[in-house]
């Protein structure tokens, strides 16, 4: 037997407080009679009292506080195995993380906007396994393929310009990433036949190298559909610099100008043009238009797992407990005689 609320067994502690309460009324009521002094007055007074029936009442009221109590805590045993079908699909976030994704045109920049947005999608998510790449002048895979949504989260919070120093913002060199997470063997149990696979790719979308017509019919021969998500303003916002936490400013050409960094929505509409675009900005801070596409896509079952499930049974000491208290209210203490 197990306990579904064992921090609930105090409540227990009420049964002998009730016994102590209905004796310590007893013996408040034998010395009360006592103090009268005439016995033939008490037996008058107290004709129609049943004490035998008060006993019984007293005795109901402890039973249902000890039933009452132990339904609180949760009672549950029988055991059952329960098999669950987890259906969906594949997916690869690949967010940039170049040094003009700090930019502040989006608050309170547009990395941390689209972490927010990533986040926001994997609580709107169910069922389907999410990977996490990063990337900028080079990509890696930051996490496998994996239904734990909390896992991707931590990720997401690691991710910054300093995991990959190299500069820019390279769309071939993420997507062989996207493929290789699609391909990376993940645990628990196989899928059953091929799996759909998407992809989303998270940029400002400038100063990227790639061919992206290339990249589409590759992943168009992968089987994996492209989706683009934009970050940033078109009107273009200097890039903030910091060293050890403290602001130096922005960053800065050789020639000490300002350097300046804008969403080019191009080359993003390109990528996505057999998915969808959708874009991060100051009005539209989520991906919930890629969501409605994402959950349009035929899902595949995943993978099937096994539990043992237990029997909640705080339904039969909760009901006998308010029985019995319905039949001592109804119960009268006193017999009456015409």
């Amino acid at each position: 037997m197990q306990w579904l609320h064992p921090d609930m067994f105090w409540t227990l502690a009420m049964v002998p407080l009730a016994v102590v309460l209905f004796l310590f009324a007893a013996w408040r009521r034998k010395d009360i009679s006592e103090r009268i002094g005439s016995s033939q007055l008490v037996r008058r007074l107290s004709s129609g009292l049943n004490l035998r029936r008060r006993r019984w009442k007293a005795t109901g009221i402890v039973t249902a506080i000890a039933l009452l109590g132990l339904a609180l805590t949760g009672p549950r045993f029988g055991t059952k195995t329960k098999e669950v079908k987890r259906e969906g699909i594949d997916l690869v976030i690949a967010l940039d993380v170049s040094l003009s994704m700090l930019a502040e045109d989006v608050a309170p920049n547009r990395l941390e906007r689209a972490k927010f947005a990533i986040k926001d999608l994997l609580d709107d998510l169910s069922g389907d396994r999410v990977g996490l790449v990063t990337f900028a002048g080079d990509a890696f895979v930051h996490s496998p393929l994996t239904s734990d949504y909390n896992a991707v989260r931590l990720f997401l919070d690691v991710a910054d310009p300093s995991l990959i120093p190299t500069p820019g913002t390279d769309f071939g060199r993420a997507f062989e990433m996207i493929e290789r997470a699609f391909d990376a063997p993940t645990g628990g149990t196989p899928a059953d036949g091929p799996r759909t696979r998407a992809a989303i790719i998270v940029s400002d979308g400038e100063d990227h190298a790639g061919d992206i017509t290339l990249i589409k019919e590759q992943a168009r021969e992968a089987g994996i559909i492209l989706f683009a998500a934009g970050v940033g303003e078109t009107g273009g916002a200097p890039i903030p610099v910091s060293e050890e936490g403290r602001s130096r400013g922005y960053k800065t050409d050789r020639a000490g100008n300002v350097v300046t960094t804008r969403l080019v929505e191009e080359a993003l509409r390109d990528l996505a043009s057999e998915g969808s675009y959708i874009r991060i900005s100051r009005t539209a801070a989520s991906l919930d238009g890629l969501l409605s596409k994402i959950n349009a896509l035929e899902t595949s079952s995943l993978a099937s797992e096994q539990f043992e499930e237990y029997a909640e049974k705080f339904q039969w000491p909760l009901a006998l407990g308010l029985l019995i208290l319905l039949v001592e209210w109804v119960l009268p203490e006193r017999t009456y005689r015409p």
